[in-house]
Order: C-alpha cells, then sequence, then structure tokens
C-alpha cells in the first residue's frame, strides 16, 4: 500500500494564498468584457481581484467623483478595472457599463465585485452577453493551507480520472477543523468565535436597512444552522423561528442575495421516481453554522450524529468551489418518504457521481446501500460513487463505490 503523508495543521501562508477561483477568473478576463465576482462579505473577492486589475475605483470612497460623469470617468482609468462593491452605484450602472462595453467589446475591461446581490435589477438584465459570473466562496481547507492552485483529487475523479486505491492518511479526520472559518480574515485567530457572531450581527443588520426586522432575521439565521443538512420545507423554517411565510420568503431571499445561505438544490431525472423537492439547508460556512447554533467540536464528538451533519456541511464546503470550476452542479437526492437518500449528487453534464459522508472510520458495505441503488437506477449515467469517511485508507467497497478519507479529498 503506498503512503501519503498529509500535514494539515501547518501555519497559514504569509501573503497571498491562492484560490480555486482564480484560474476561472483569469480565463473569464480573456473572455470577456466584463466579470461579476459574487460571493459573501470577506471571502477575499476584493483581494482576489486586485491582483489582476490595473486600476481599482472603491466604494463607497469614490462614490463622488463615479456620479458626476460615470461613462468619463470609467472609460478613462486603464483596464481591467476593477469595480468594488459596485452595488453601492446602484443598478443605473450596469447601463453605462452596457454602454461602454458595447462601444468597445474588448475582453477583461472590468471586475465588478460584490457582496449583496441587488434585489431588483429593474425590468431588463443589461449585461446579458456582456458579463461572465463567479462566485468566490469561503476558503477551502486547502485554500487555508496554501494549495488553492494544486489540482486537488476530487477534480481529478471529476475530471474523469478513477479513485485511487490503496492511499493512506497519518491520521484519522479531526473534527476540530469543521470550527475553523472560511474567512481569511478569521483564519489566525486563537478563538474566531466574536469574528463569527460580528459577522452574523452585521449580515442580520442588512434586515434593518432593507426595512425589516434585524432581531427577528438573526432568529431565522439560527434555525437554519440548526437544520444544517436537512432537507425540510420552508414552513418548517418559519415557524420554528416564530414569524410568517411572507417574512421568511422576505429572509431567505436576503441571505440568498447576501450569500450566507447556500442551500443545495434536490437532484431530479425522469430515471428516478417521487424524489423530493425540497432543499437540504446549509450556510455557506460550517464554522458559521456551529456558531449560531451554539454548538462546540467537544459537542460533536459526544453527537455523533449531530457531528455528522455537520461534517456533511464541511464536505460540501469544500467540494463546491471544485465543482463550480469545473462548471457542474451539486445537488442531493432523497426520495420522498426517505427510504433512499444521497447526501451529494453532482452532475457534470450527463454524468453523475454520488457522494455519502459517514462519520466514522470504517465504512462498510452497507455504508454504500444508497449508492448502489443509485448506481443501478441511473445506469451509465452513473460514474462513481465515494463514501468519504474520517478514516486513513481508500479501499473499494463495491462495483464503482470506493471508500475515501475525507482528509484526503480536503487536502
Amino acid at each position: 500500500m503506498r503512503m501519503i503523508t498529509i500535514l494539515f495543521f501547518m501555519p497559514a501562508p504569509a501573503g497571498y494564498l491562492p484560490r480555486h477561483s482564480d484560474a476561472a477568473l483569469a480565463t473569464a478576463l480573456r473572455s470577456a468584457p466584463i466579470v461579476l465576482l459574487d460571493g459573501a462579505r470577506g471571502v477575499g473577492k476584493t483581494t482576489s481581484a486586485h491582483r489582476l486589475a490595473a486600476s481599482s475605483v472603491r466604494l463607497p470612497d469614490d462614490l463622488e467623483q463615479l456620479r458626476v460623469d460615470p461613462a468619463a470617468y470609467l472609460g478613462s482609468l486603464a483596464p481591467p478595472v476593477l469595480l468594488d462593491e459596485w452595488q453601492l452605484a446602484g443598478t443605473d450602472i450596469l447601463w453605462t457599463l452596457k454602454r461602454l462595453v458595447d462601444d468597445d467589446p474588448t475582453p477583461g475591461r472590468f471586475i465588478l465585485a460584490g457582496s449583496v446581490e441587488p434585489a431588483t435589477y429593474g425590468p431588463t438584465y443589461p449585461l446579458t452577453g456582456r458579463a461572465i459570473r463567479i462566485v468566490m466562496r469561503p476558503m477551502t481547507w486547502a485554500e487555508l493551507n496554501g494549495r488553492g492552485a494544486q489540482t486537488s483529487v476530487l477534480t481529478q475523479l471529476l475530471a474523469g480520472g478513477p479513485p485511487i486505491l490503496g492511499q493512506s492518511l497519518g491520521d484519522d479526520f479531526d473534527l476540530s477543523r469543521l470550527g475553523t472559518p472560511g474567512f481569511p480574515a478569521a483564519r489566525a485567530l486563537p478563538d474566531p468565535r466574536h469574528f463569527l457572531d460580528a459577522y452574523a450581527a452585521a449580515t442580520s443588520q442588512r434586515a434593518g436597512d432593507e426595512g425589516r426586522d434585524a432581531s427577528r432575521l438573526l432568529r431565522a439565521m439560527r434555525v437554519l444552522a440548526t437544520l444544517t443538512g436537512q432537507a425540510v420545507p420552508d414552513q418548517r423554517v418559519w415557524e420554528a423561528a416564530d414569524i410568517t411565510k411572507i417574512t421568511w420568503k422576505g429572509y431567505d431571499d436576503l441571505l440568498v442575495r447576501v450569500h450566507f445561505s447556500a442551500a443545495l438544490p434536490a437532484f431530479e431525472t425522469n430515471r428516478l421516481k417521487r424524489l423530493t423537492a425540497y432543499p437540504k439547508r446549509f450556510l455557506s460556512d460550517t464554522a458559521m453554522a456551529l456558531a449560531l447554533s451554539g454548538l462546540t467540536v467537544d459537542d460533536l464528538r459526544s453527537n455523533p450524529t449531530t457531528a455528522g451533519r455537520y461534517l456533511e456541511s464541511f464536505v460540501l464546503q469544500q467540494v463546491r468551489p471544485l465543482v463550480d470550476a469545473l462548471g457542474g452542479a451539486a445537488m442531493h437526492l432523497r426520495t420522498g418518504a426517505g427510504e433512499r437518500e444521497v447526501d451529494l449528487v453532482i452532475e457534470m453534464g450527463g454524468p453523475v457521481v454520488g457522494i455519502e459522508v459517514k462519520n466514522g472510520t470504517r465504512p462498510g458495505l452497507g455504508d454504500a446501500r444508497h449508492l448502489e441503488w443509485m448506481r443501478d437506477q441511473m445506469g451509465d449515467r452513473f460514474a462513481f460513487g465515494l463514501v468519504l469517511h474520517t478514516g486513513r485508507d481508500a479501499y473499494p467497497l463495491s462495483d464503482g463505490i470506493t471508500a475515501f478519507p475525507i482528509g484526503l479529498l480536503a487536502g
């Protein structure tokens, strides 16, 4: 058996930490005149974009001079021009950009970075056919440890490579990693809970800025955090948060627009019948979900069932940026009665990959039964299945299904 030694708890590297989205951002700038870089506040959008920009417009600091003559001001700057927190200028700025790039459609003219998607763009969307959108998510474990530019094991698998059996880690996966935030500013803090509390409070205040009740939004955020990894109807959320359906719809829209909530949609196919349409509830950052739920890593160690749900959230946080980079889609699969469930389904055009997450160090054939069902139902669309676990070894479980260490996946 080939042994691989990986050091996980290395100090955070000095300087820029490469991101999984860096290559996609550079490619987009060579392909379209405008690149929209979206994502939650504090995930590193400005830092990544600034490395590629020749000039920058920082809002709200530069808002006054931008408003005098937006077209003349933006047209005078050397491209690529970074328009940071662009939404503060209002959606009318998009029409200015449309006119500029219609006159000169050279790729790589503007990068629009923002953390709040506007509630409405008006009657039409001016950047159709002129912009590429990239979402930057909270940092993965690989990114936090300076390996964001390296090709991950999962990327190799999704690109068509078979699972490499016989790989082994030096240690089991430690649940303490779930408490590490994916926000660059928090990575070196000895206790990030104060940062997370302040971040959640600032997010809830967005409700106040839009004329809603900030305290009720924070309560709804805590409910979402406790529902991590569960596929439940919206009614379960608004009733638990003690708010109305209409209030929840407004809050849900806001949390999606600020990239705080990151639900996993349900997989749909005519090959499988009676599938649930409910999304699985997740926040974009696992450490944030733990903080809002009032849970510690010790709580997880004492409650394996709860730990399993937040472990699934951690895996999703590692996987989503890689799937984004490959142009795939991440979903979950669950039959209506719950008798069959696959934690994560990745669709890469035609082929699909099934992933189960197990809070255990040595999964057996019984842990692959839902993936076997999916494989048999999906036929030639089923690429392979992984049972991700907290142990050290990769080994076969069934035809096309492999037990694989989370630690090796997170890299």
